[in-house]
């Protein structure tokens, strides 16, 4: 009965390879002000702030597209797509940088924790956040 039980247990642990498609939310914290939510299919993910006040202002678009380039099972690289958005000055910077490397640190439950770096020529810009699948 217990190696059922532990047979069971390890089975539902996720892996890097669980948060490559479907749907997510990242939750508001210290870095990450606003709360969004991500769906990824294939190589593409859409990104939806979550803004119910309009902090970010009327003519802030609010939903991004970005393409993912795989690095390994747990990195990649996310560059806006601007085949399917206008791209704001920021999002040209970010692009024109090789986009964001992302590395999944650690999972915890249904999420995941991050390390989101930009190169900008002689400085890295570094956001940590939480990543967790929509149960």
């Amino acid at each position: 009965m217990t190696m059922l039980i532990g047979l069971s247990a390890s089975a539902q642990q996720l892996t890097c390879a669980d948060f490559r498609e479907g749907s997510f939310y990242v939750p508001a914290d210290d870095e990450t002000l606003l709360s969004y939510t991500i769906t990824r299919t294939g190589t593409q993910q859409i990104e939806t702030v979550e803004d119910p006040n309009n902090l970010l202002g009327a003519d802030f678009n609010k939903t991004a597209y970005a393409t993912i380039e795989w690095i390994d099972a747990c990195t990649y690289r996310l560059i806006y797509d601007r085949k399917q958005m206008v791209l704001s000055d920021y999002q040209k910077a970010i692009n024109q940088n090789n986009g964001f490397l992302v590395s999944l640190e650690t999972i915890e439950g249904p999420c995941f924790y991050f390390k989101s770096s930009l190169s900008d020529q002689d400085q890295e810009q570094i956001i940590k956040g939480k990543l967790c699948k929509d149960q």
